[in-house]
Order: structure tokens, then sequence, then C-alpha cells
């Protein structure tokens, strides 16, 4: 392990807390809303719960491989080919949520405040400005994101209090009101974004071991990063109103005002969104870049990927079609491709380690 490139445990949650809680936080919350309507606040605890269960699985998993980085530890125990197919699948599944998180990020821009400036200046200037951040090192990118994250909670916390006086609780009820079946068909909308605390691509940035407690605590922060918005949203603009809009968080700046001369500070959502972005994109380049086998033309392999990022973003389809084929076939392959790799790891986990403990045994 590089120990000049190393990050604490610490840093690894608040890392988490940013590009996994944009994803929680912002783009996942209009799915949520339709299809569990005023109860996709009980979603949001129930895949917390699940969550819970699932994350002594990757515990173990950090702890059979010693921290080390995961697929060269694969590499050593696997075959070499069937390792590279893994991780040309998790580079793959890696792009296409750039694209998406690029993608719904210009998209938000375009509609807001830069109606008139070309797609591809914005797509450009920010995954390049994201390239220049993954080209230099974890350490980096996690003291640039405890900066970020500071101000992004601070203002999580204004708006919520701020628009206290918008919200009537009693839209919550009655609960369950459709029965059980909507709020469990939401949970893979909650749960593609609680699988990505799949963090062991990061374990060998990180000297201490990862415990339950760890993965524990991240999972109940992005719990409530998702919850505050979305009881938000439902208790300001009621289940149907907010099951109608595109961007619900976004929505809550809106109204918000401090006192009676001062509204219109919904620019302030301009920070947070951009900040989470940019660390989400920043971080999964990282991690791509980390995977690719070669040691050197890091740099052109990133300026490979903008490449392909920008062009599969400013593809011209229309934003109704991209919503649904993000929230309806793209988000759900996450939740499932996650679960069922976090399976694999821990079958060949325990294989590989029965195997070895036998062969020290002498046992045949």
């Amino acid at each position: 392990m590089n120990k000049s490139d190393s990050i604490s445990v610490f840093q690894l949650i608040l890392l988490s807390m940013t590009f996994i809680g944009l994803k929680t936080h912002v783009m996942l919350i209009s799915p949520l809303i339709k299809t569990a309507g005023r109860d996709a606040w009980i979603t949001v605890l129930l895949t917390c719960l699940l969550t819970l269960i699932w994350v002594p699985l990757l515990v173990y998993v950090n702890k059979k491989t010693n921290g080390e980085h995961l697929f060269q530890w694969m590499k050593k125990h696997m075959n070499k080919s069937f390792t590279n197919v893994v991780i040309f699948l998790i580079i793959a599944y890696l792009a296409i949520m750039e694209i998406a998180t690029l993608r719904e990020t210009i998209t938000w821009i375009n509609i807001i405040f830069l109606q008139r400036t070309p797609l591809i200046i914005l797509v450009l200037l920010f995954g390049f400005t994201c390239c220049l951040l993954a080209a230099t090192s974890m350490r980096t990118i996690s003291i640039v994101n405890v900066f970020l994250l500071f101000f992004i909670v601070l203002l999580g916390f204004f708006v919520s209090f701020t628009n206290f006086q918008f919200k009537d609780y009693s839209l919550l009820q009655p609960v369950l009101e459709n029965g059980y079946f909507p709020v469990i068909k939401s949970i893979v909308f909650q749960g593609s974004g609680m699988v990505e605390l799949l963090l062991l691509f990061l374990q060998h940035k990180v000297p201490q071991p990862i415990r339950y407690k760890h993965l524990a605590v991240a999972g109940i922060l992005l719990t409530g990063l998702t919850i505050g918005p979305l009881i938000g949203a439902i208790t300001e603009f009621g289940p149907v109103e907010a099951s109608k809009q595109r961007f619900p968080p976004y929505e809550e700046w809106g109204i918000a005002s401090l006192g009676k001369f001062i509204e219109h500070i919904d620019f302030l959502s301009i920070y947070q969104w951009l900040s989470g972005t940019f660390i989400r994109i920043s971080t999964f380049l990282f991690i791509m870049k980390e995977l690719v086998p070669f040691q050197k033309g890091h740099k052109r392999f990133l300026l490979l990927i903008l490449v392909v990022i920008t062009v599969c973003t400013l593809a011209p389809i229309t934003d109704f079609t991209f919503s649904n084929l993000l929230f309806f076939t793209i988000i759900p392959a996450t939740f499932w491709l996650f679960v069922a790799f976090s399976l694999f790891l821990v079958v060949i986990v325990f294989l590989i380690s029965h195997k070895t403990r036998r062969d020290k045994s002498g046992i045949f």
C-alpha cells in the first residue's frame, strides 16, 4: 500500500456520504415517490435494515482479503482472464453511472440557469475538471471532499429548517394506504444507492480494517440523507405533486426564503448538486484508473473515458426516454448486479480461504 495515498476509514465514510449521497439524496427521490407514494419513507427505513443485514458480507470479504487491492487479490487466487472480465464489467458499470450522473446534472443545469449554453461546453468543462481531480490521488480527493461536504450538509440543514413552516406531516398519512407491495417494489431504487457501499474497490487505500460499525454508520448516514428531503418533498408538496416533479429536492429550495424580504435563494442548491457530482464522477474515474492493468498512461486513459462519456451524455434522446431508461432499467440493474457481485465475492473468498487453510494444515 502506498501510505502517502492512504485515507482513514472516517475519510472513506465522508467520501461515501458525498458520492453515494448524491444518488440517494437527489436522483432516487423521484422514482421512490412515484412508486411508493407517501409511504416512500418506509421503503428507505426498510432498505436501511436490509443494508445492515447485508453489510457483514462486505466485512467478511475485507477481512479475508487482508485489505489488499481486491482485483489484484483475485488475480493471485483465480484465473486472470476471468478477473479481467470482471474488471471490464465494473469499469463498464462505473462509466454508465458517470454518464447517468453527468446527464442528470447537465439536464438540470440547462433547465434551471444555463438555457442558452451549448451542452457540449458544459459536459466538456465539467468532465475535464473531474478528470483533473481523478488524476491526482485518493488523499487529494478526500481532502477536497471534506471541504465541500461541510457546506453541503450545512445547506441541507438550512433548507430543511427554513421550509419547516411549509411542512404538513399529516400528508404522511394514511400509512400503507396502497398496501405493502409499492413499498417492497420500490426497495430496488433505494437499494441501488445503498449497494454502492461496496467500498471494497477502495479497501487497499485504507490501512485500517473496515469493520461492521464503519459500514453501519455509513448506511445510517446515507439513510438520513435520503429520508430528509424525501419527507420534506411529501410534506411540502404532497405525494401527488411531488411524484410529478423531476427534481423534488430542488423544488424544496424554490420555496425557501429568509424572512419576508429575502427570497429566491435556490441558487445555493447549485453548490450542493455540482459539488456532489464533482466528487462522485471524480471518485468513479479514480477507481477506473486503479482498475486498469497498465502502470503508465493513466491520463490518456482518463481522457479516453472523458470522450466516451461526452459522446454518450450528448446522445440525442429525449429527457423522458432517458428518465425511463435510468429509473426502470439502469437503476434496478445496478441493484441486482451489486447484490450478485457481493454474493459472488463471499463465495469465492470463502472457497479460497478454506482451500488455503486446508493446504497449510496439510489436509488433502
